[in-house]
């Protein structure tokens, strides 16, 4: 287990080396001749295999262990960065979407439940919101990272150079998984399907539960809706192409400030406090957007550290009322709220840009966005807490998880 957590940090940047944040929609639109709202409508089609695959494969790492996830996922990234910056057919393009999509849900829950049980095995599971939030930044920096060296080599070469690079630099990350090994398990693990309907079961009966998946649903949406317009208003702004790299760096640097410090303002502020802020302050952001002025820009950008400060907590949230057997499964039910939610409204607002502008497209979003995010946070609080589960029982002597100060944050080695 100690080994695990000196790997995982290593294997958290490098699972996902992506050169083409700074230029995926261009490349999309510039070099294979798709429209805007076609780049957006691929978002979707994405979701969509997420959606299909989500609870799959939380339902594998369940059953069959945190390590074969992790395994699976690296591959397909770097398969699934291949073919996306090598082919011209929109079939591979489409394929490559679907195999990126199979390596977030392979990730999704398997990484955190790696991280989760690990520290649980060496007493230290009350660190992982810390943990959790710092190789969060970690990523987001080194992303930062990726993004300009990705929009610098689009100034020598094609478009498509930075995305098969990714594919190359990713692959180190499969020895890294390979040398991990699964954390011990306190319970006993159930059938591959039975996984899936306890699963289920048990989000159905636990309305806090699906209200705080849907809060972070809101905030993931906020935080894709920036991935995939900012570009677009970056380059109607007056920036260069290699240019809009370096803003999209920042937005990479803002999100690791909200990752490095989700822990401790988190534990300040209370659960309560975060799960309202954060999702709110995220969704108003996107308004920002609608008058087109480079100085509201940074406006823009909050859900990268909305995001980057909720997801720890709520991830701790689900972890700590959750059972090893089910763990990485509820975790994949939570994705499958955020794609089914993506799904839905981001082919919508790709029409919606292509029909009605992106000023009144990005302001109706705001206002759907917001008033879920009030619903899901008054239905959070009028339902009762599940309770925090050790070793498969309700814990009654955790502390208050509300409590400004609960989970103290420690030291953590760091990359």
């Amino acid at each position: 287990m100690q080994r695990n957590l000196r790997l995982l940090p290593w294997w958290w940047v490098l699972r996902w080396v992506w050169l083409g944040e700074g230029i995926w929609v261009l490349y999309l639109t510039d070099e294979r001749g798709l429209t805007l709202g076609e780049a957006v409508l691929f978002e979707a089609i994405y979701s969509a295999v997420v959606i299909a695959t989500e609870l799959p494969t939380g339902m594998v790492t369940d059953r069959f262990g945190r390590r074969v996830s992790l395994l699976v996922g690296t591959g397909a990234v770097v398969l699934g960065f291949l073919m996306f910056g090598a082919s011209t057919s929109m079939l591979v393009l489409l394929s490559a979407y679907a195999f990126l999509a199979i390596a977030d849900t392979s990730f999704s829950g398997a990484d955190t439940a790696m991280l989760y049980d690990s520290l649980k095995a060496v007493g230290r599971d009350r660190d992982f919101t810390a943990w959790h939030g710092k190789m969060n930044a970690l990523i987001a920096i080194a992303i930062a990272g990726f993004t300009i060296v990705g929009s610098l080599v689009v100034r020598w070469w094609p478009l498509w150079t930075p995305i098969v690079l990714s594919a190359a630099l990713t692959a180190p990350a499969l020895i890294l998984a390979w040398f991990m090994t699964d954390p011990p398990r306190t319970d006993e693990r159930h059938a591959y399907l039975e996984t899936g309907r306890r699963a289920i079961a048990l989000v159905r009966r636990s309305p806090a539960l699906l209200s705080a998946m849907v809060l972070m649903a809101v905030t993931t949406i906020a935080i894709a809706s920036v991935a995939v317009f900012q570009q677009h208003f970056l380059r109607e702004a007056g920036i260069p192409v290699w240019g809009v790299g370096l803003f999209v760096a920042g937005q990479m640097a803002l999100a690791a400030v909200g990752s490095w410090i989700a822990a401790p303002l988190g534990n300040r502020l209370g659960l309560r406090r975060t799960l309202w802020l954060m999702p709110i302050g995220s969704t108003l952001a996107l308004a920002a957007a609608a008058p087109g002025h480079l100085a509201l820009y940074p406006l823009f950008l909050f859900p990268a550290l909305g995001w980057n400060i909720l997801y720890p907590h709520f991830a701790d949230y689900l972890a700590r009322r959750v059972t090893d057997s089910l763990r990485a499964s509820v975790m994949s039910i939570a994705n499958i709220v955020s794609g089914l939610a993506a799904v839905t409204v981001v082919p919508l607002t790709g029409l919606g840009v292509d029909r009605l502008g992106f000023r009144t497209t990005i302001l109706l979003l705001t206002v759907v966005l917001t008033t879920t995010a009030v619903l899901a946070f008054l239905a959070w609080t009028r339902s009762p807490d599940p309770g925090e589960y050790e070793d498969g029982e309700p814990d009654a002597d955790q502390p208050n998880i509300d409590a400004p100060g609960a989970s103290p944050v420690s030291s953590i080695p760091t990359v």
